[in-house]
């Protein structure tokens, strides 16, 4: 029964692999305080186990899966990745050129000190800065060795065992120290991050109190009232709007018979009906101030929308939420932004970045005249520009091909790199380009989440027969060699963001965790300042970061 359930993996190598994925995204959602594996992790542990039945795996699949992988994780930083060489995130690619260099040199002494092999160390340093593309630039790599295909397989084995290993740490042992550091550092977050906030709002009130672009909320509620106030009578638009403590916006007047779209200067007279919209609670005194509510059809008739605006304008990139505010947005309200999938905090003094996501509500015709001082609408789709896709993953192929002798060693992207600049070039021409190249949200989850671990599941079947021999030779010697390579990096770049680059602790922590592309750190350290701002200066970093590591997984290999 067992011997013939065997022969059916070994014969359909696919069966074995989704349950590996399935079990692995099980074990991956597991919290033990507080704190989960993540999917790649447990797909890993998961392949590494059924693995033990020595199942083989096409190789097609596995370069397949990781192109796609890869080329998304460059299409989604680009625009971030190229917009910081001429933006104010100078500070945050110091950061992260420090950091990068830092952690492959660490990794280099200590591969030398603990007499590990050139795939131990390039799982070691994929584990330990929690970086799955390395694992595959450095499989890439060692294809490319003059060894024997014994050895090869061998060290392709050791990456993925060594990334298991010192994962588990890179990722909880980050979340511990970016909870530990700035209480031994005697760093108050929470009142850091108040204090950077008042700065960036330009107000020295309360930060809850702050001007924001525009107020945030959930639902717009829109009323109608009937001007009887003489308080309001003779008032034009915009004077009434002032009366308002919080924003409120009015859209339509109604005179007589005749419903009107009023200007900001147009006069209110007596018995005017006014549609206004706003927040629910902005109107408890709107009756006080203008006159009875009513209901009527004629004027309420107002269509409202909700939309994701990118940011592409040369006119709104490097400017403030505030001067948006100031210049094109009095009728819209902003329910939030967020810049890679993070939210940002909505304060005046917010800049706004090339590709940030502006989620806008308000009347679809005001909504829409937004978007021309913007961008581009990202509508709802499900369709994947592929003919993009497949271009990339050719071309970057051809471009990871290319080797260039510097001091004798023949240097190149491989593959993943390869693939990896090519998606950094597509993101960036989107960016520029908006009319091509798309690829949802939904569509970047699947090439990303599912892509990279159909990539971690072959690993794992492939390294699985080898993977108790390695344990029982390196294990020890790894989880040590693990931590020192997860802190030394991070506690050197504290230093260096705060003596050499003087950042604000908040965002230095913040950088450092997206130098170190760990998102779950970063929302530690949410948690920690009660705040989004940490996520201001994660992006940047985050860009750089998925790029310099990614590639050293082949420096790696070369220089060990």
């Amino acid at each position: 029964m067992i011997h013939g359930f065997i022969d059916i993996c070994r014969t359909y190598p696919q069966i074995p692999l989704f349950m590996a994925i399935a079990v692995g995204y099980f074990i991956g959602k597991i919290k033990i305080f507080n704190f989960n594996f993540g999917s790649t992790a447990g797909v890993l542990v998961a392949a590494l186990l059924i693995g033990q039945l020595d199942i083989p795996v096409t190789p097609l699949l596995k370069s397949v899966s990781f192109a796609l992988f890869i080329f998304t994780i460059g299409y989604k930083v680009g625009p971030q990745f190229f917009g910081a060489l001429k933006a104010e995130g100078l500070h945050y690619i110091w950061l992260s050129i420090f950091f990068a260099i830092t952690g492959l040199g660490t990794a280099i002494i200590l591969g030398k000190v603990f007499g590990f092999d050139k795939g131990t160390t390039a799982g070691l340093l994929a584990g330990a800065l929690t970086q799955s593309s390395v694992i595959g630039t450095a499989d890439g790599a060692i294809k490319h060795l003059a060894l024997s295909d014994t050895l090869k397989v061998t060290m392709e084995s050791n990456v993925a065992i060594a990334y298991a290993i010192t994962y588990v740490f890179g990722i909880a042992g980050m979340i511990i120290f970016f909870k530990l550091v700035p209480r031994m550092m005697n760093i108050d977050l929470k009142a850091e991050a108040v204090k950077l906030e008042q700065e960036i709002s330009g107000s020295s009130d309360d930060p809850a109190k702050s001007p924001e672009l525009f107020d945030w909320n959930k639902t717009l509620n829109l009323r109608v009232y009937k001007a009887d106030n003489p308080g309001v009578i003779g008032k034009t638009i915009a004077e009434i709007e002032s009366m308002f403590p919080h924003k409120v916006v009015i859209e339509k007047l109604k005179r007589e018979d005749t419903v009107m779209e009023p200007g900001p200067d147009a006069v209110v007279e007596l018995g005017d009906v006014l549609a206004m919209v706003g927040i629910r609670n902005r109107f408890f005194k709107a009756e006080d101030l203008i006159g009875p509510e009513v209901d009527d059809r004629s004027v309420s008739d107002i269509i409202g929308e909700i939309l994701d605006i990118c940011v592409l304008n040369k006119e709104a990139v490097g400017k403030t939420l505030g001067h948006i505010s100031s210049a094109h947005g009095h009728a819209c309200f902003l329910r939030k932004i967020s810049r890679q999938g993070h939210e940002l905090p909505l304060t005046r003094g917010t800049v706004v970045h090339k590709c940030d996501i502006l989620q806008v509500a308000g009347v679809q015709k005001d909504v829409e005249k937004f978007v021309k001082h913007l961008g581009y609408p990202e509508r709802p789709t499900a369709l994947t520009d592929l003919v993009m896709v497949g271009i990339g993953c050719v071309v970057g192929t051809f471009v990871g091909l290319i080797m260039v002798p510097v001091a004798g060693i023949p240097l190149t992207l491989g593959i993943g790199g390869g693939v990896l600049v090519a998606g950094l070039v597509a993101g960036w021409l989107r960016s520029m380009h908006p009319t091509f190249g798309q690829i949802p949200t939904s569509a970047q989850w699947i090439f990303t989440d599912l892509g990279l671990n159909l990539f971690i599941g072959c690993v794992g079947l492939t390294a699985g027969p080898k993977a108790l021999h390695a344990l029982q030779t390196t294990g020890a010697s790894l989880v040590v060699a693990g931590a020192i390579l997860t802190l030394v990096p991070h506690t050197l770049g504290i230093f260096f963001g705060k003596f050499v680059l003087k950042l604000n602790p908040v965002l230095l922590f913040g950088a450092l965790t997206g130098a170190g592309t760990i998102t779950p750190a970063l929302n530690a350290l949410k948690e920690e300042a009660d705040s989004t701002l940490p996520a201001l200066a994660y992006t940047v970093p985050y860009a750089f970061g998925n790029v310099f590591l990614t590639i050293w997984g082949t420096v790696l290999v070369y220089v060990m």
